[in-house]
């Protein structure tokens, strides 16, 4: 248990922004296209979903595939699935079961 707390205290350093939580969330799902991400945020997130894209990507935990034209967890970013997973459970908990809803 305690290795656990120091992967996630460790994981808080790094994402440090709401919105980048919320793009990891989203990103847990699959790859992305801006599109697609661009519809699951609301109107303050959208705004900084730029910024949130670009740190995470400089802390190579995102990155985006040209061919493809889609954002996607790297290797790094696969290792936060645990984390990401066990909130997506407590959210879907918290809003009555419902797990498409971040």
């Amino acid at each position: 248990m305690a290795h656990s707390i120091r992967g996630l205290q460790t994981t808080q350093t790094v994402v440090t922004q709401p919105v980048q939580w919320q793009l990891l969330l989203l990103l847990a799902a699959g790859p992305q296209s801006m599109r697609m991400i661009w519809q699951r945020l609301n109107g303050k997130q959208r705004w900084s979903c730029w910024c949130g894209l670009w740190r995470l990507q400089r802390r190579q935990l995102v990155m985006f595939h040209v061919k493809q034209r889609r954002w996607a967890l790297t290797p790094a970013g696969e290792t936060l699935r645990p984390i990401l997973t066990a909130i997506q459970k407590c959210t879907a908990t918290q809003k009555g079961g419902k797990s498409d809803d971040l």
